[in-house]
């Protein structure tokens, strides 16, 4: 599509060690017309961001307090809901359902989740919910990029489950083929994971390191960025192009203000069941 080749040409140059020139929010806000035609994916990717706001809300709302210094919740400004009407819909999911309607696996967990307590110990499942929805996305990039997700995200929950003592049998969910071969490999350095997801190496050596769970998180992050190369290279001016730096512009964003007191809060209070 012709669009996309000037599109991707005015694209700030991004690599994973590279500055942001802005926030996500200000990049889609600028990019907007050109990035029309893609709205339908953009939108399944922003849907992140969503669930990330829905996670600090529901947890601040449990007792846990806000992600900045103050108590107070900041919040993912690239999302598709506005935080406002996010902070209504959780209050009351049933009546208060915003414009944009949301996936049914968001549906389910708040119905099946009733008080934000059981919401906050179960908020895995909206980050697996959503890497199921995105393998199974028209896109063949989007497609594989969530199922990739999926995998890690499963490989992520048994690590630190075995670190716990959790009963993995009963715990562990994801992606179907690789909870069956973890469980079947769990004594093995590699979780049997090797042929069939080979950077399960760098994502065990993460775990055995003596690294903050913030370390851990950035590294696991940058395994994500470098991930978004594996699909599509032989077509440069392809959609998944703009896919792809619009997934790693939102790895990255999120870490632009790690230097801070207050960056430094939100990623603290989003690692544990943010995959």
């Amino acid at each position: 599509m012709k669009f996309n080749h000037y599109t991707i040409a005015a694209l700030p140059h991004l690599t994973w060690d590279s500055d942001l020139p802005c926030s996500l929010a200000e990049l889609l806000e600028e990019f907007d017309m050109q990035l029309e035609p893609l709205r339908e994916g953009i939108c399944s990717i922003l849907l992140l961001d969503d669930l990330r706001n829905m996670e600090l809300l529901i947890k601040s709302k449990a007792g846990a307090g806000g992600n900045t210094a103050d108590g107070n919740i900041d919040f993912y400004r690239a999302g598709i809901t506005k935080p406002e009407e996010l902070e209504l819909f959780v209050d009351d999911p049933k009546h208060n359902t915003p414009d944009f309607v949301y996936p049914e696996f968001v549906e389910d967990f708040f119905e099946t989740w009733k008080t934000n307590e059981e919401r906050a110990s179960h908020i895995e499942e909206l980050y697996t919910g959503y890497y199921g929805m995105m393998s199974g996305n028209k896109n063949a990039f989007l497609a594989r990029y969530g199922t990739n997700m999926m995998i890690m995200s499963t490989i992520i929950s048994a690590l630190r489950m075995m670190k716990s003592g959790a009963d993995l049998d009963k715990n562990l969910k994801g992606d179907a083929d690789a909870v069956k071969i973890i469980l079947e490999n769990r004594n093995n350095a590699d979780l049997g994971l090797k042929g069939y997801f080979p950077e399960v190496a760098e994502i065990v050596a993460l775990f055995d390191k003596s690294k903050t769970p913030l370390e851990v998180e950035r590294e696991l992050d940058r395994i994500r960025f470098a991930l978004l190369d594996e699909v599509g290279q032989d077509k440069p001016f392809a959609d998944h192009i703009i896919y792809g730096y619009i997934i790693g512009f939102q790895l990255k964003d999120r870490w632009t203000t790690q230097n801070d007191e207050a960056g430094m809060q939100i990623l603290e209070n989003i690692i544990k069941g943010n995959y």
